[in-house]
């Protein structure tokens, strides 16, 4: 029952953090484009590659570190074993 709970909440993390992706890249891009107007075709592709920056780096570090650690476990678990 214990591991059964541990996987449910797993699994709502990894579905949280994927999520996290667009729900930032959506926020800056809205932000960004009704921030003051777009003046020009340079301005809106600098908006939207600050965003599309911004959606994949912040959450794409904290899904690597969470994958990281998770391997890190399986391995100590493994060794704790022997």
């Amino acid at each position: 029952m214990k591991q059964k709970i541990v996987n449910i909440l797993k699994w709502i993390l990894e579905l949280s953090l994927f999520c996290g992706y667009f729900y930032i890249l959506f926020v800056n891009l809205v932000c960004g484009f009704s921030y003051g107007g777009v003046d020009s075709k340079s301005q809106a592709i600098k908006i939207f590659l600050i965003s599309l920056f911004l959606a994949t780096a912040l959450p794409g570090v904290i899904w690597y570190q969470h994958h990281r650690i998770r391997k890190l476990e399986k391995i100590l678990k493994t060794l704790l074993k022997k």
